[in-house]
């Protein structure tokens, strides 16, 4: 693989022209970006990309590949997550917080950008100035440099698990045209005769209050705010345990 390519395009100028057709990198990212946002990773190609700018396929080549143009949109996403001007808290509770909300309304946003995201990212500038940004509220704290990483770490993957869920549920929606209690109430006629309260006693007793207790509605609020409470807890838990006691 190219790494150095793909390197010196997240580091370098994306503004500047490439090839004949006088379209900068910027402008094929653009373009690459608005067609994820329409269609999903499916509808990404080369040459989807170069039929928006209206160009050649090979003009979309004139940089790099598909793999380039992926690290490009992935790292300029992260580009307005952040006001450069607002400094994170000081608190870290809060401030990973903040981050948590950050991460999760990008996520919705941009769909497609946790499928994209690499486990083993070769880290452009945005991504670097994001890193940069969300390990702060952890400075202050007793942690090791290890610790703030896997915090942060678990962080990030609560709210990649809750975009996920929440993306796959508002395309269900779309695809059912049922909003939540109608496809509780649709699929209970079905369900109740089949399934045995006696064999599954849990199953029922706590889906049942569940579903009382919500109306039927799915709330990706108040789901995504309840692991995150308990995941701040757990990292409080850890925190004060690595404070020194008075003797």
């Amino acid at each position: 693989m190219r790494f150095d390519r793909t390197l010196a395009l997240l580091w370098g100028d994306d503004s500047k022209a490439v090839g004949r057709s006088g379209l900068t990198i910027a402008d094929f990212v653009a373009a690459a970006t608005a067609i994820l946002d329409e269609r999903g990773s499916v509808g990404l190609s080369m040459r989807t990309v170069a039929s928006r700018l209206g160009v050649r396929t090979m003009a979309a080549y004139t940089f790099g590949n598909k793999g380039d143009l992926v690290a490009l949109v992935v790292d300029r996403a992260y580009r307005e997550m952040y006001p450069p001007r607002r400094r994170p808290r000081r608190d870290w509770r809060r401030g990973l917080a903040d981050i948590a909300n950050a991460n999760r309304a990008l996520g919705l946003a941009h769909p497609w950008l946790t499928e994209l995201q690499a486990v083993r990212s070769l880290m452009g500038p945005h991504e670097f100035q994001k890193r940069e940004r969300e390990l702060a509220p952890l400075e202050s704290t007793p942690l090791s440099d290890v610790e703030k990483d896997q915090v942060l770490t678990q962080v990030l993957l609560h709210v990649a698990g809750m975009t996920r869920m929440e993306t796959a549920l508002r395309h269900e929606r779309e695809e059912t045209g049922l909003n939540d209690p109608q496809w509780w109430r649709a699929i209970m006629p079905t369900l109740e005769p089949v399934v045995d309260p006696q064999q599954f006693p849990l199953s029922v007793r706590v889906g049942l209050a569940t579903q009382d207790a919500r109306n039927g509605e799915f709330s990706g609020d108040a789901i995504f705010r309840f692991g995150l409470d308990r995941l701040l807890d757990g990292i409080g838990v850890l925190i004060e345990g690595r404070r020194p006691r008075d003797s």
